[in-house]
């Protein structure tokens, strides 16, 4: 499996992060911003993978050629399954598997998704894209993260 970082650049300094906090699937939702946004996100062969944590989140992409925009929607939580012998509560000394929720971005906490849309001109075009979200079902809230992404070198696309 090949393994590529991304590098510094690979955002621009112009880029907005919308975050989702939904109970849909990726797919559900991906779909639905679709249907809302007039876009056409598309799931990208290879997921965002953290090696050290053996996490795997999946990533879509569309670029709007007509207007220079860039979308990317990725999940923002995985769960990753851990082996744990506990000798004690466990009668034959099998081998028991934990799931722990892991998030590619911690702060904001809790959010499920994040959308990132590069070379927008103003923000009340994004401001209009967050209203159409708000308007999907399925989505609890949603939101304009004024972080930026600290940690967007230690994104790994596998």
């Amino acid at each position: 499996m090949n393994n590529h970082k991304l590098s510094l650049n690979q955002f621009s300094d112009n880029y907005h992060l919308i975050a989702i906090h939904s109970s849909l699937e990726e797919y559900r939702l991906a779909f639905f911003l679709n249907e809302k946004l007039n876009i056409n996100l598309k799931r990208k062969n290879n997921d965002i993978s953290l090696n050290e944590t053996k996490a795997n989140y999946s990533a879509y992409e569309y670029l709007e050629e007509a207007m220079y925009l860039n979308w990317i929607f990725f999940s923002n939580k995985s769960l990753v399954s851990e082996e744990s012998i506990n000798e004690a509560s466990n009668l034959f000394n099998q081998e028991s598997f934990v799931q722990n929720e892991i998030c590619l971005i911690n702060q904001p906490k809790g959010v499920d998704y994040f959308l990132i849309i590069e070379n927008v001109k103003n923000k009340t075009y994004v401001e209009k894209v967050l209203k159409k979200i708000s308007e999907i079902r399925g989505v609890i809230t949603s939101f304009i993260s004024e972080k930026k992404l600290e940690n967007k070198e230690n994104l790994i696309f596998s």
